[in-house]
């Protein structure tokens, strides 16, 4: 059952003050993705392990430098969402961190629409 993610990334600074890094609380929840690399002719399917309106992580054996953009589809109960997104983090043998970039506000609409249903 997918839940409300409520922990949240922080940054440390000099100082040793934490600073939140996430704008939206994450959904855990295992939904279909494609994506490919800007002027790659082919898509790598992979499943989200959670995602929220900024972004997603999805698990995956092989990395892409961070600030790498993606073509990026989410197929929200079978229908297809497809935004630009670019590589946030990496993590060697896990998966990667995805930033939504320049989503639509009627497609961010859809989005916050699928992940409250899923509180629900």
């Amino acid at each position: 059952m997918p839940f409300l993610e409520t922990s949240t990334a922080h940054t440390a600074h000099n100082d040793g003050a934490l600073q939140e890094r996430r704008k939206y609380p994450r959904l855990k929840i295992g939904v279909p993705v494609e994506f490919k690399t800007e002027g790659a002719d082919c898509m790598t399917r992979a499943q989200t392990s959670d995602i929220s309106c900024g972004g997603c992580y999805i698990e995956m054996n092989f990395t892409l430098p961070v600030g790498t953009k993606l073509d990026f589809v989410l197929w929200l109960n079978g229908e297809k969402l497809a935004t630009k997104a670019a590589v946030a983090t990496h993590h060697p043998y896990f998966g990667k961190g995805i930033q939504f970039v320049d989503m639509s506000v009627a497609d961010l609409n859809r989005l916050n629409r699928f992940l409250n249903a899923g509180l629900r």
